[in-house]
């Protein structure tokens, strides 16, 4: 039987915990965690609660125990997760690329499931992933392992693939919050999250769902903005010496690059995405803007570290991604990306030893150089005018910011 007050949440990382519980905790409903990770999970079942530290534009917290919850793990318990899924109204994911398609497997499971145990219900997936066409890939994976046209049936009728905009931002804890709560979050206290106007069973009372037309679009403005600044920021700040980003945040010198940035990035959505500024702009007012910047007293207690946010660079740093994406757009469309390509090039510089994946990109450019190395992992070719001239551009910003002997440098 469905349970239309029960949330099963994909994935019980930060977001998941500090973002996504909260806002259904709020609204009354009780929360299934569904997780990759057999420790985690029964850490979660056996302390039976944990505390959601949401920090404050003033530097200041808010702790919140969230309890009541059941657990299970999506490696070892598979058919409960299965389970768990047919039989509720609303389920959230929160995962990485690499997850899509076992969790499809997972949802199109318990799609066949619901689709003859309770064929009148539908079914809301709330999608919050920080990559790009994030309904379209669980759409096909979920359509690939569907066995019968039942399942067929009621996946294209009744059940809503609703892309979210996430608002917070998941920091590791800090020190202190660990040593009161080993499971402890540190989200932000963003009250809402905006979804995609889609759902089936519509939007749950007292819930800070925000509904939004063409979700998807603003999906991608999200990565090209907001998430583009925060990578951005915490590439220059690595440069720089930082390990946090609340120092990125306090530092004038980054703070102009990421604004400029921006400013790039909003001329790329309204070029290539047909968004307005105005509306643009009452989505970020610079108002608000103003207000956060060089906030010290919030920068100086957010330890969110710079290696976390830019973890997976062979992803952002792929074609369509938060800094070719729309550095692409602007060349294309008659605009110099100066600031967006001199990003790239501080992410082409971006080393964690404890990352493989920046190792695979430093390794390739020790091997085969700079300009190959932006055709790989940016897909940028010479063939294309407008690719060629921004990888131009990176190449030449890359080996600005180097420290090579300057008659070294093959340019």
């Amino acid at each position: 039987m469905v349970n239309k007050k029960n949330l099963v949440q994909i994935g019980a990382g930060k977001i998941g915990r500090g973002y996504i519980a909260d806002l259904f905790t709020e609204g009354g409903f009780t929360i299934t965690f569904l997780d990759y990770s057999d420790k985690l999970v029964d850490a979660l079942r056996t302390q039976g609660y944990y505390t959601n530290f949401k920090h404050h534009s003033d530097g200041t917290y808010t702790k919140q125990i969230i309890k009541g919850y059941k657990a299970f793990c999506t490696e070892t318990e598979y058919d409960m997760c299965v389970k768990e899924i047919s039989e509720a109204s609303y389920i959230s994911t929160n995962i990485f690329p690499g997850a899509v398609d076992s969790i499809s497997h997972m949802l199109a499971d318990a799609i066949e499931i619901r689709a003859v145990e309770d064929p009148d219900e539908p079914m809301d997936i709330l999608i919050g992933v920080n990559f790009l066409y994030g309904s379209r890939l669980f759409g096909e994976g979920i359509n690939k392992y569907l066995k019968t046209d039942n399942g067929k049936d009621f996946f294209n009728k009744n059940v809503a693939l609703a892309e979210c905009l996430v608002h917070r931002n998941g920091a590791f804890p800090t020190e202190e919050m660990l040593k009161e709560d080993p499971l402890s979050c540190n989200s932000g206290d963003t009250p809402f999250m905006t979804v995609d106007n889609i759902l089936k069973n519509g939007f749950p009372e007292n819930v800070g769902l925000k509904p939004l037309d063409n979700v998807p679009a603003w999906m991608i403005h999200k990565i090209w903005v907001a998430n583009m600044s925060h990578s951005l920021g915490g590439y220059i700040g690595k440069y720089r010496g930082y390990t946090y980003i609340g120092e990125c945040r306090d530092d004038a010198g980054i703070m102009k690059h990421l604004f400029l940035a921006k400013k790039e990035s909003v001329f790329a959505m309204h070029e290539e995405w047909g968004m307005s500024y105005e509306v643009m702009e009452e989505h970020d007012p610079i108002e608000r803007q103003k207000a956060g910047y060089l906030n010290h007293k919030a920068n100086s207690v957010d330890k969110d570290t710079i290696d976390r946010v830019c973890g997976d660079l062979t992803r952002k740093i792929a074609k369509g991604d938060r800094l070719i994406g729309p550095a692409l757009a602007c060349v294309k469309h008659g605009k110099l990306p100066y600031f967006l390509s001199r990003g790239a090039a501080y992410a082409y510089h971006f080393f964690n030893e404890n990352d493989p994946t920046t190792i695979k990109v430093r390794d390739y450019i020790k091997e085969n150089g700079i300009e190959k190395a932006v055709t790989e992992f940016s897909g940028l070719r010479d063939e294309d005018k407008d690719e060629k001239l921004l990888k131009d551009l990176i190449v030449a910003q890359y080996y600005d910011l180097s420290d090579l002997y300057p008659f070294d440098i093959n340019y």
